[in-house]
């Protein structure tokens, strides 16, 4: 039907019509009970489709990849979250709020208690940093240091000895009438006897840290520091990092996971995700879904009533929700369809 024959036809009245019965049904009291109604009218279909029926593991996994791994992200998205980050910092919530609030007691013992069992793992790191050049070199330079503070000390109860002096003395003279290898020779054996017992001292303090992991003292001793600094404020622990190492790790995060999400692994991991989750609900309907992910009806309600009004309103002082409903439906109203019936 053209716009002539339209203007002013039974078609156009009933369009007319139509789309002042929406609007009345989007006013006050009846919007939420038409959007009940809806809800209660998808909620019954739901109950008699499974996911396998709406979608497949094929769609999900590509929508997945495709927002992860594919979707190029604007710039103004990483500056937006570096603002969110430091207006976080700032807020003066974290002033007044406490570490034992955010982790109570219960909860950091259960923490701890998990970390001090994964045994495999403490083991390995344990072994890494051990095994590590710089422990070496520390083990290396605490055994230096504590031999000079024993010959430094040897030397402060050999003078007050009655007669040492003279003899050091006695000694010190023999020494520099030696050829200079005896003195490179020392230096030689000072030097392989830090070696061999650098390694000694390293398989020390390895099985010393097995130890303490599995006593209790570790435990207890980690339980006082928690005593001890639990009541501070999250803002105290928070000014350890400056706002410009926030952003700079922010920066650094996302760099990194921006090559992360390029990865092969990234990839892999989403799909095999996407697969357990339709293995174990294949076959569940979507209420069934929708309650174990802990959607109600109340909520869909809730959450409904809370943004539709405001959506609603605006649209309709600014001039557009009649003619947005209008566009829904007037082709159907233009239809030869519509037409012959009214003829």
């Amino acid at each position: 039907m053209d716009t002539d024959e339209f203007a002013g036809s039974k078609a156009e009245a009933l369009l007319d019509a139509h789309v002042e019965w929406v609007l009345a049904r989007l006013e006050g009291q009846a919007l939420q009970a038409e959007l009940e109604r809806r809800i209660d009218w998808l909620l019954a279909d739901a109950a008699k489709l499974r996911l396998a029926d709406v979608i497949s593991v094929e769609s999900v996994q590509h929508t997945a990849v495709d927002y992860a791994v594919d979707m190029k992200i604007g710039g103004a998205i990483p500056a937006l979250v570096g603002d969110i980050a430091v207006a976080l910092y700032e807020h003066p919530a974290q002033e007044r709020t406490t570490l034992e609030e955010l982790l109570p007691d219960r909860e950091f013992e259960e923490l701890l208690d998990k970390l001090l069992e994964m045994q495999r793992l403490r083991e390995e790191v344990i072994h890494q940093s051990v095994s590590n050049p710089v422990f070496a070199n520390l083990v290396a330079q605490l055994l230096y240091s504590g031999l000079r503070g024993y010959v430094a000390h040897s030397k402060r109860l050999a003078a007050r000895v009655p007669g040492a002096r003279t003899a050091m003395k006695l000694g010190r003279a023999v020494v520099d009438r030696a050829p200079p290898r005896i003195g490179d020779t020392l230096e030689r054996g000072i030097r392989r006897y830090v070696e061999r017992n650098t390694e000694a001292g390293m398989q020390a303090s390895e099985a010393y840290l097995h130890d303490a992991f599995e006593s209790d003292e570790l435990r207890q001793a980690i339980l006082d520091f928690w005593d001890d600094n639990k009541h501070r404020s999250v803002a105290s622990v928070r000014d350890f990092a400056g706002q410009l190492d926030i952003e700079e790790l922010f920066v650094i995060g996302y760099e990194y996971w921006q090559r992360l999400r390029r990865m092969p692994i990234y990839r892999e991991l989403i799909e095999r995700g996407v697969d357990v989750f339709f293995e174990n609900y294949r076959d569940a309907t979507l209420t069934d879904l929708l309650e174990d992910i802990g959607v109600t009806r109340d909520m869909m309600v809730r959450d409904g009533m809370r943004f539709l009004p405001q959506v609603i309103e605006a649209l309709r002082a600014k001039g557009l929700l009649a003619p947005a409903i209008r566009r829904q439906l007037e082709d159907f109203y233009r239809s030869d369809a519509v037409s012959t019936i009214l003829d």
